[in-house]
């Protein structure tokens, strides 16, 4: 588990994993919560929903309204479930290892 934890945390460290919102990334001592899950959902979650209307439309489905906005939904939602239990799983375990160490440090 620790070895996952290791290589999911160095995906989500790396800055080109969040562009174009690296700015929402917190500090690797803050949880990524649930507000900063939706901000990154509605850049991420939009554009796997866009490459599935993408993919829809080069395969012949019919696009109409309610399909495409049900696809949004459905890649905004999976999205952020996915996102959270896996990346943010791991990157708030190491969070909180980090702040407990913080607090277990001797005080000078």
């Amino acid at each position: 588990m620790d070895g996952l934890e290791r290589f999911m945390n160095r995906l989500t460290d790396a800055d080109w994993g969040w562009w174009p919102v690296v700015f929402l990334r917190p500090p690797q001592d803050r949880d990524i919560d649930t507000l900063v899950l939706l901000k990154i959902t509605c850049v991420f979650g939009v554009g796997a929903a866009a490459i599935a209307v993408a993919l829809m439309f080069s395969n012949g489905i019919v696009l109409n309204t309610t399909r495409v906005l049900l696809t949004l939904l459905v890649g905004c939602l999976g999205f952020f479930f996915v996102y959270r239990m896996t990346f943010a799983y791991f990157w708030n375990r190491r969070a909180k290892r980090l702040r407990q160490s913080r607090r277990d440090e001797p005080t000078a």
